[in-house]
């Protein structure tokens, strides 16, 4: 069994709780950006210029205003389809471990949701399901086990 892919499986596992909360953060940042208006941008950047009587002119735009405005528009627009790209690979990664994990036999599934995504102790869940920690110990392996199996053969795919 490939060391590397496992301790990557465990390391999403351990992660899981880490990375929803990552999503929901970035999901609310797309859902509610701080909206700057053209005319705001434009007012904010409208530094006055002095005349020829040493007094600022007023409501004066220069050429390179415009030029700024439209550069930050375009840059904005670029880190926010980033950060949407970010969330959607955090997303699919989420998603494929929480479908690989319910593929897994009932008894497994339960035990790694609850030691990896509420999280919960061996004891607890022991205890809970009427069964040893040592029980608890050896499902959680043939889980991660065949979680290693999933993700091997889904990497040959690809």
């Amino acid at each position: 069994m490939n060391t590397d892919l496992k301790a990557h499986v465990l390391h999403l596992l351990e992660t899981y709780p880490k990375r929803k909360r990552q999503i929901d953060a970035l999901y609310y940042e797309l859902t509610h950006p701080a909206q700057v208006s053209p005319a705001e941008q434009l007012e904010a950047m409208n530094y006055a210029h002095s005349n020829a009587g040493g007094k600022p002119g007023v409501g004066h735009v220069s050429n390179k205003t415009l030029y700024i405005a439209l550069n930050y528009q375009e840059k904005a627009e670029k880190l926010n389809a980033e950060v949407a790209d970010e969330v959607a690979g955090l997303v699919q990664e989420q998603s494929r471990l929480e479908y690989y994990v319910s593929l897994l036999e009932p008894r497994q599934t339960e035990v790694i949701q609850r030691t990896y995504f509420k999280p919960e102790s061996q004891e607890t869940i022991a205890k809970a399901r009427n069964i040893s920690v040592r029980t608890v110990q050896t499902v959680k392996g043939q889980a991660m086990d065949t979680l290693v199996e999933l993700y091997s053969f889904t990497k040959e795919l690809h």
